[in-house]
């Protein structure tokens, strides 16, 4: 069997393919060809060490949620086995998140940090698990469960096997731990490369001039998501909406558009009565059926959380208003919960009296990050789309900001500055009406 696999990957790459060290870790901007390159280095050596060496090394593959690996790491070593013209010599289940060489009996397994237990103790029946490929890694918000997967890649191994985690990501921000942990002191056992889209002789004219168009209007987005630069977790939080906000902004849904549902986010204030601190906010979104759009199709504010029975009221009329206007389409509401148990039951409670067709739920609360995140590519893929109602949304996202203060630099975690500057409570409402589907909305991401 014969493979030519330089002109296949292209240039930008030779020493991060040669590396044999523990850790190999690449950041870059959109389309630098970091996971095409990764799928053909594996694809490769899984077979030529196995031809060459008579050895079965075999490969675990790791996101933050195991579900969106079908169309993303999946579906791109898929493609590389297609692009090496082997396919003959690959078993691809349709069912099953595993892939499988047929001449030696090697797997690549897939799995999900959303069960980071699984991780700990995980074998393969032929042959030795070597190398481990966390893409997206910087979706790995704890270096815990990065170490707990680090150390179930140990034993001895037959010459010329190595054990390897590679690492890839685009660098978002840079209070991510991966920074300090690899980038910022030299190790031996550590290879860093950042790649840019000028590394992917691939590209199409059509493709280099987005670049072109976004070094000129939006320089801050170019610096990272063109080049590969750190992101600064000082000032704005959604850069891509700032600076281009009128490709998120549509008149109605459009008609062609299938909601699978409607969700809608309940954050309760403070308590201050006639205070932007105080206010009780919904916000509604439609999510498309195939999870690929999200709608900010209606807001509302309540001044005063001790006026229960009107809130109540208030959020009933929200709902009705909804269901008048979507008749034919679910809508779940997610309810803050942690102050605020007693409101909640007693609306479940006339809801369900009044025999209202609504599902409720306590909110999600993932971390304050994994909700920046989300939103934060929605925005930036155009997916999280603004009706003109939405106004206080819009502002919302438009004036967030990051915590810089000492106190939160000390921390190391990104945060959100709540102090009454922008409207964060309206944030939470859509971040609660999102979270409890960030899989889901992640596997449908269109990313360059």
């Amino acid at each position: 069997m014969n493979v030519y696999i330089k002109s296949t990957t292209g240039g930008g790459y030779s020493n991060f393919w040669n590396c044999k060290k523990r850790y190999r870790v690449v950041k870059g901007g959109r389309a630098s060809k970091k996971s095409c390159t990764l799928a053909l280095y594996y694809i490769y050596n899984l077979m030529k060490y196995y031809h060459v060496y008579n050895v079965k090394p075999c490969l675990l593959v790791i996101r933050k949620f195991l579900n969106t690996h079908r169309n993303s790491t999946r579906a791109q070593l898929i493609w590389a086995i297609n692009k090496l013209k082997v396919s003959h010599l690959w078993e691809v289940p349709k069912g099953e998140l595993t892939l499988t060489y047929r001449p030696s009996g090697q797997t690549i397994l897939f799995r999900g940090v959303d069960d980071i237990d699984s991780l700990t103790s995980i074998t393969v029946p032929i042959g030795h698990l070597t190398w481990c490929w966390l893409e997206e890694s910087f979706q790995i918000h704890n270096e815990t469960d990065f170490n707990k997967i680090d150390m179930s890649f140990r034993g001895d191994l037959p010459d010329p096997l190595f054990k390897q985690m590679t690492l890839s990501f685009n660098p978002w921000n840079s209070l991510t731990w991966i920074k300090p942990r690899f980038f910022d002191k030299p190790d031996p056992d550590v290879f860093t490369l950042t790649t840019t889209y000028l590394d992917n002789e691939f590209l199409g004219v059509d493709d280099l001039k987005i670049f072109n168009k976004m070094k000129k209007q939006n320089p801050r987005r170019y610096s990272v998501e063109g080049m590969g630069n750190w992101g600064n977790c000082e000032g704005l939080i959604y850069l891509s909406y700032v600076d281009d906000p009128e490709n998120n902004h549509i008149e109605k849904i459009p008609e062609n558009e299938k909601l699978g549902f409607i969700s809608i986010g309940l954050d309760y204030g403070s308590g201050q009565q006639d205070s932007k601190l105080g206010k009780t906010c919904l916000a509604a979104v439609g999510v498309s059926k195939d999870f690929k759009n999200v709608y900010a199709i209606k807001e509302s504010y309540f001044n005063g959380f001790n006026l229960p029975e009107k809130i109540i009221e208030w959020v009933i009329d929200f709902i009705l208003d909804i269901k008048n206007k979507y008749p034919k389409t679910d809508i779940q509401l997610n309810c803050e919960w942690a102050s605020s148990s007693t409101i909640n039951n007693a609306l479940k409670l006339e809801i369900n009296k009044r025999k209202i067709d609504v599902t409720i739920l306590d909110a999600y609360k993932s971390t304050i990050l994994d909700r920046v995140e989300l939103c934060q590519i929605l925005l930036g893929e155009k997916r999280l789309l603004f009706l003109p109602e939405c106004q206080g949304i819009k502002s919302g996202f438009a004036n967030a900001l990051w915590d810089s203060s000492e106190k939160q630099k000390l921390k190391g975690v990104p945060a959100r500055l709540d102090n009454g500057t922008s409207d964060i409570d309206i944030l939470d409402c859509v971040e609660y009406a999102l979270t409890r589907w960030t899989e889901y909305l992640l596997a449908a991401s269109r990313k360059i």
